[in-house]
């Protein structure tokens, strides 16, 4: 299949003339030249980056320096373009009102609007290796760069000092002073990951006291999970997560044979999972492989028929961004299970908002990411003492964070009470409390949700291993020895990624909107009366400092889920349909879109159903809305041309171009009745162009109607960036034009071509060839 077309006409965010030219100017756009550093007058003038000195560290004095010729794997992040517009259009793809309403970007739209530029990459890359640094690689969305170099090499670089501390008692490094580099790049430098080496855990606790009183080594099992929280309605009634991907973010490996046992035991199918390794990750079961197996397992529990993806990485910085990162960017699940985290203060305020890029465009894209909040209760971070901090990533206001509960079932598993989970004893809890970095999103409104700063959790789930999840693991790295009672917050992150997978498919087939990046249906659920509960409020117990209570709360957040219900009350919700972009005679403004390159992964549009021509039309499919089907599609740089950027109604529309040195078209063929009906050409075409010179032609689209044998017979229409304009109807009478050609076969063609320099992006939809008087 070819590549989904990941070329972006601009969001029109109501720009000024002046903001566009301003931001084509600091993209890179108007000059395609990279200055070199070397010569640059502003290279001895050196800016702190801030950041990087580890908050959690700063009451603990250095052991020592750290070795200068150890090498250190830096993943160096790169400041977003035009952060307000993106703020501006999450917003309004989550507003019902809006145009944008659930108009999802693409990886390489994303890229062409909002990712630094290849100038400021180049820019950064000619420093690194100006200074013996190496260059590792680029991300595609050119948000990351990785490089190499010894201590040594790096303190020189950016003028920092390493050294050497004890963090719960076990050694790592960390910079004593916040980096620096010249004043020309300083900008675009958003962190420089690497420079410290605190772990990242993953959040999951074993019990090995419990009696196997329900599944064969304790903990529940997929029955009473699905009764508990409403899932088994929903898996009865078809939705078990057929069709849907789940993404898995791991640092370590598994054993395929412990999950395979799993799934037998409980009748859930083959497995249906796949491994994707990124920055030379194996898959070999360490310390972690029983976070990995749980994950996998309880996911399994809730949506047997989904898709699994495991991306596995390094557990490093590199790592951990570069494994975010490739999820994001791949963009093949809409749903993502994380179980591994870090407190904020052990992370750093630069690392925070690196991440905090990531998933910025996990949500542009209608990504949502369910992540543990932690098994410390409140108390998150200790390095010595107990300090009151929340996890990271769940505090991440793009995140969903999933706190702990303790639940208790009645007969065959039917849901009795919870409470939060909290135990003083052994100081374990499910994770909440408010960020010191993000500040309180404008989702995050209703009772009790005051605080200036992001609270989390924001929903929750069992996780006391006392009460527990039936899982088999046999790694012996992690001291697996089969049927285990697993808990931690590791568990209440993929039971919600599991529900939310069936709830999205149920969605759909009830044309609905789905969950998108979830936080904004759910807070929704919470502010507004619902026909069916959709959480089960927790109002006993704590987690260690926060006290469950009525509504919302720092120790459970919204409650616990009744799936069916959340369903229900989202499919019976005001969101709707999209509003359909509005048609105009006059030319709009939009912000342009600017270069893009292909995504080498391909996610093809699939046919949902055969079509049929309707009366008097000789098309098949001419709304696009079964994919490509009927049509044959090309692209010089192998883009899908029938996608969802930007239909005039549906969901579909023939996108044509949008990036440099295009060559694009799609066609169809037809046999033309034997009559003398009247035959009507018509369609809807939007265009949206980078040139600024609108009096000359630079990107041409042409409509033509050839005979069999690809002879033109006419061109019916030329257009070019010039005729900029949103959606408009053309009519073009062809009988006389195909008089001579009654019951022979003729080919309907749009093409479109762009230059090298500023693309433009032709949009065809509503496509009718024939006879209207018979519609």
């Amino acid at each position: 299949m070819k590549n989904t077309q990941y070329q972006k006409w601009s969001l029109n965010f109501a720009l000024t003339a002046t903001v566009i030219i301003l931001a084509f100017m600091t993209s890179g756009v108007v000059s395609r030249t990279t200055p070199s550093f070397a010569t640059s007058k502003s290279a001895s003038i050196n800016h702190v980056i801030p950041g990087h000195v580890i908050p959690a560290l700063n009451n603990a004095a250095p052991d020592s320096q750290t070795d200068p010729n150890n090498v250190l794997h830096l993943s160096i992040g790169l400041t977003l373009r035009d952060r307000d517009g993106l703020a501006t259009l999450l917003e309004r793809q989550n507003d019902p009102k809006s145009p944008y309403y659930q108009k999802y970007m693409t990886p390489q739209q994303f890229t062409a609007r909002f990712s630094p530029t290849q100038s400021s990459v180049d820019m950064v890359t000619n420093y690194l290796r100006s200074k013996a640094l190496t260059v590792n690689s680029v991300a595609p969305n050119r948000l990351f760069i990785d490089a190499t170099g010894t201590v040594k090499q790096v303190e020189d670089t950016f003028a920092v000092i390493i050294s050497n501390y004890t963090y719960n008692n076990r050694p790592v490094y960390a910079p004593r002073n916040e980096p620096s580099v010249p004043a020309v790049i300083a900008p675009l430098i958003q962190t420089i990951g690497g420079l410290s080496n605190l772990p990242i855990y993953p959040h999951h606790h074993v019990n090995k006291n419990v009696k196997p009183l329900i599944g064969p080594g304790g903990g529940f099992t997929p029955s009473e999970l699905r009764t508990a929280y409403g899932v088994n309605q929903l898996i009865s009634a078809g939705y078990s997560g057929s069709g849907q991907t789940v993404a898995i973010f791991e640092l370590d490996g598994y054993k395929s044979s412990d999950v395979d046992t799993y799934l037998s035991n409980y009748n859930l199918g083959a497995g249906k999972y796949s491994n994707v390794l990124v920055d030379g990750a194996t898959n070999t079961p360490g310390s972690g492989a029983i976070e990995v197996v749980l994950d996998m397992e309880v996911v399994s529990a809730l949506a047997p028929n989904a898709t699994q993806k495991i991306y596995i990485g390094p557990n490093s910085t590199m790592g951990v961004n570069d494994t975010y990162n490739k999820i994001v960017n791949d963009n093949l699940a809409k749903v993502t299970s994380i179980s591994w985290g870090q407190c904020e203060q052990s992370s750093g305020n630069s690392e925070l908002a690196a991440l905090n890029n990531i998933f910025m465009q996990g949500a542009a894209q209608g990504q949502a990411f369910f992540a543990a909040t932690g098994d410390s209760g409140a108390y998150d971070c200790t390095n010595g003492n107990s300090i009151l901090a929340v996890d990271s990533p769940s505090g991440d206001p793009n995140i969903v964070g999933t706190g702990g509960t303790h639940l208790t079932t009645g007969s065959g598993g039917t849901y009795s009470n919870e409470s939060a989970w909290g135990n003083s004893s052994d100081g374990s809890g499910g994770g909440g409390g408010v960020s010191t970095y993000f500040k309180r999103p404008s989702y995050q409104t209703g009772t009790n949700l005051t605080n200036a700063n992001r609270m989390v959790p924001d929903i929750s789930a069992d996780a006391d291993p006392a009460s527990g999840y039936s899982i088999y693991c046999t790694a012996s790295a992690s001291n697996c020895s089969g049927w285990l009672s697993v808990g931690g917050t590791s568990a209440s992150a993929p039971l919600w990624a599991g529900l939310a997978t069936n709830i999205n498919q149920y969605l759909i087939a009830q044309g609905k909107p789905v969950l998108g990046n979830a936080h904004i249906p759910l807070y929704n659920l919470y502010n507004n009366t619902q026909a069916y509960p959709p959480f089960h409020d927790v109002t006993t117990g704590n987690n260690l400092y926060y006290q469950a209570g009525p509504n919302y709360d720092l120790a459970t957040g919204l409650g616990s889920p009744n799936a069916w219900n959340i369903a229900q009350d989202l499919a019976a919700g005001t969101g709707g349909t999209p509003t359909p972009i509005p048609t105009s005679t006059s030319t709009p403004s939009p912000t342009p879109p600017t270069t893009i390159t292909p995504t080498r992964t391909p996610t093809p549009i699939p046919p949902t159903g055969t079509p049929s021509p309707g009366p008097g039309q000789l098309l098949t499919n001419g709304g696009f809305e079964q994919g490509n089907v009927g049509w044959t599609e090309y692209s010089k740089s192998g883009f899908e041309i029938v996608d969802g950027t930007y239909p005039y109604s549906g969901r579909l529309s023939a996108f044509l171009c949008g990036y440099n040195n295009c060559l694009d078209s799609i066609s169809q063929t037809v046999t033309l009745p034997n009559d003398d009906s009247k035959i009507v050409l018509s369609y809807w075409l939007a265009i949206f162009t980078s040139e600024r010179n609108n009096g000359r032609c630079y990107d041409n689209f042409a409509v033509t109607i050839r005979t069999s044998n690809g002879t033109i017979i006419r061109t019916v229409s030329s257009k070019c960036n010039r005729d900029a304009r949103n959606w408009t109807q053309f009519s073009f009478d062809l009988t006389n034009t195909l008089a001579n050609y009654r019951g022979q076969q003729v080919q309907l063609t749009f093409s479109a071509t762009t230059n090298q320099y500023l693309p433009t992006s032709f949009f065809v939809d509503n496509v009718v060839l024939g006879n209207p008087t018979s519609a």
